[in-house]
């Protein structure tokens, strides 16, 4: 979508994707999973798409869209039999009666028979990138072509290197991150703990972490650390929401959200969301910008963190909580590792430049938020540099790109360069009385030497960055974007 269009519709496009669940060990010695699932077609090119989400439903009906005689057989794997969509599905966490569960969940029956591929529902164990083999629960596949559109993994070990893996279990169980497509268990829980509060009375803290931008070495030294963030904004959205819920069940003055952010400001969307915290949520939410977390008792249910003392001593200090919304820092699902290809220090595999292929393999392409790019820089400032972000819009236009990329290679050998794509994303900050929004518009293109250019719009109306539009804007993408998905039509 050109900023045209988008500031004129300011409705059709943002942010998060589909996580395949998968072995993390080598199993391809194993002769139960040597025997062939599916023997290629006669005379066709098959490419095998692991991920059924944005990213690889796209990929896989893009790749059918541009292949007019048939000649690509087209194979998903996925894991899950229901795909629980990501995208605004914090506005469950509002209490909003018209964002409901089911209208977050989809299958995969009319989008095989739309576009005539197919679907497996299975687990993914290994890939013999060399012989083209993937190893699945089933049995074997072999590919000519392969695409990774498998999502994300948490990554609790880089960022609580002490936890044993009792204690992460608790934290997934206790105060799940919110961002991987598992049916919605982890909204759920959320939900029931959001309810249970308010049944005990609906005092006391409700703690959102945003995933750090930098880990404490020790009680003195932060490093620094990049890694995969699954939409940024979405824990701004999320305390949102759970304000917005916190109203609506009149517990203003009772109930707070604390954001203890390791970031000054947030992340993303710095300046729209310092004025809806001021402007819709004084009192509700309160943003402590430079929290670094060190730990959690969740027997105690105690958040500990760097503060200062007088002494301008840094020390451990105790936040107590009713409810935790630890979102940690992210990697690459290991589906990526498993195609032994070049990757990144979170896991993401390196792309080869203009293109969506692996700098490794060239039969090999990467979709949504386990593909790297290098940095590019924006338009209007060349100093800044940026990224492309790891959010469903991305995947989705991104994943037609690559579907039209990977026939042409295929039906008329044509390696062709990467040109443009966009990347909007949009925030629910308010459900009632109104359904306002937060947006925000980047469009990539390539310079003459090669250098990604980000062009960056972030409508402001009337002073304000969120609206009513952009909150229908919101659901309008939503609604598109999974229909075409999914072929809900």
């Amino acid at each position: 979508m050109k900023r045209r269009s988008f500031l004129t519709l300011l409705g059709v496009t943002t942010a998060s994707v589909a996580t395949v669940g998968c072995a993390t060990k080598n199993t391809i010695k194993e002769p139960a999973f040597k025997k062939a699932l599916r023997k290629k077609q006669d005379k066709k090119t098959r490419v095998v798409v692991i991920g059924g989400g944005f990213g690889g439903l796209n990929t896989a009906s893009a790749i059918k869209q541009n292949d007019p005689d048939n000649l690509i057989e087209v194979i998903v794997l996925e894991k899950n039999s229901t795909y629980f969509a990501c995208p605004m599905s914090n506005t469950l966490l509002s209490g909003d009666e018209s964002f409901k569960k089911e209208n977050f969940l989809f299958n995969y029956n009319a989008v095989q028979r739309e576009y005539k591929f197919d679907v497996i529902i299975t687990e993914v164990m290994d890939i013999d990138r060399k012989e083209k083999v993937v190893y699945t629960a089933q049995g074997t596949l072999d590919f000519d072509y392969l695409v990774l559109a498998p999502g994300i993994d948490y990554n609790y070990e880089v960022e609580f290197p002490t936890w044993s893996e009792e204690k992460i279990k608790r934290a997934k169980l206790e105060a799940p991150g919110g961002l991987i497509s598992d049916g919605g268990v982890e909204h759920a829980v959320l939900l029931k703990q959001l309810e249970d509060f308010k049944a005990k009375g609906g005092k006391g803290n409700i703690i959102i972490v945003p995933p750090r931008t930098n880990l404490l070495k020790d009680l003195n030294t932060t490093v620094k650390f990049s890694s995969l963030v699954r939409c940024k904004p979405a824990a701004y959205e999320r305390a949102c929401m759970i304000g917005d819920w916190i109203k609506r069940n009149d517990l203003v003055g009772k109930a707070k959200v604390i954001i203890m952010d390791s970031s000054g400001r947030p992340q993303a969307k710095s300046l729209a969301f310092e004025q809806v915290f001021d402007e819709k949520y004084e009192g509700v939410i309160e943003y402590l910008g430079a929290s670094n977390i060190m730990d959690v008792d969740f027997d105690k249910k105690i958040v500990y963190f760097r503060d200062i003392n007088d002494d301008a001593e840094y020390i451990k200090a105790p936040l107590s909580y009713e409810v935790l919304n630890l979102i940690p820092l992210q990697k690459a699902s290991p589906v990526i590792k498993m195609a032994d290809i070049e990757t990144n220090n979170w896991g993401g595999a390196k792309l080869a430049h203009k293109k969506m292929y692996s700098i490794t393999d060239k039969h090999i392409f990467i979709v949504g938020d386990s593909a790297f790019f290098k940095k590019g820089v924006f338009k209007d400032n060349p100093k800044k540099a940026g990224g492309v972000p790891a959010a469903a819009q991305t995947a989705y236009s991104l994943a037609k790109e690559t579907g039209m990329l990977i026939s042409k290679q295929i039906l008329e050998n044509k390696d062709i360069d990467l040109v443009t794509f966009s990347a909007s994303c949009f925030s629910m900050i308010s459900t009632s009385p109104d359904k306002l929004g937060i947006a925000i518009q980047k469009d990539f293109t390539y310079d003459k030497d090669g250098t990604m250019i980000i062009d960056e719009v972030v409508p402001k109306i009337d002073g304000k960055y969120y609206s009513k539009t952009s909150g229908e804007g919101l659901m309008g993408w939503f609604e598109g974007v999974t229909s075409d998905t999914f072929a809900k039509f």
